[in-house]
């Protein structure tokens, strides 16, 4: 003989309603936007960038000093322009040139080509960044 087991029937999960979902998406995009917006208010100006072509260190620029740069890589050569404490990309050998979009910056992310593998990354020449013992 089989058993028949008698009790309660199983509960159904319960579902967040569509405006409780929108509040949780809702406060993660606003908290999201905080922090993006930290990022990039809270960052001090940078008195240089770093160059660097294929991961290697290729120069580095003091953004007090205003001039124009070319770059040159194995797959292709940027144009930078320095000016008001700010370089920019102002002119790229790459198809989609998103680098050149990201207009004039001296914090920050670091601004980045791909397809001609140079990458730009602003810092502090002063102090110490950081210390181990």
């Amino acid at each position: 003989m089989s058993r028949i087991r008698r009790g309660r029937a199983p509960r159904p999960t319960p579902h967040l309603s569509t405006r409780a979902w929108a509040m949780i998406f809702g406060a993660m995009f606003l908290l999201l936007a905080g922090l993006t917006a930290l990022q990039y208010l809270g960052a001090k100006p940078a008195s240089t960038a770093e160059i660097w072509v294929d991961g290697v260190l290729l120069r580095t620029i003091d953004l007090s000093q205003d001039g124009e740069y070319r770059i040159e890589s194995a797959e292709g050569w940027n144009v930078l322009s320095v000016s008001g404490g700010k370089l920019a990309v102002t002119a790229a050998s790459c198809p989609d040139a998103d680098c050149v979009r990201c207009g004039p910056q001296n914090s920050g992310p670091p601004i980045v080509c791909l397809p001609n593998r140079v990458s730009i990354q602003f810092s502090d020449s002063g102090g110490v960044d950081g210390a181990v013992r």
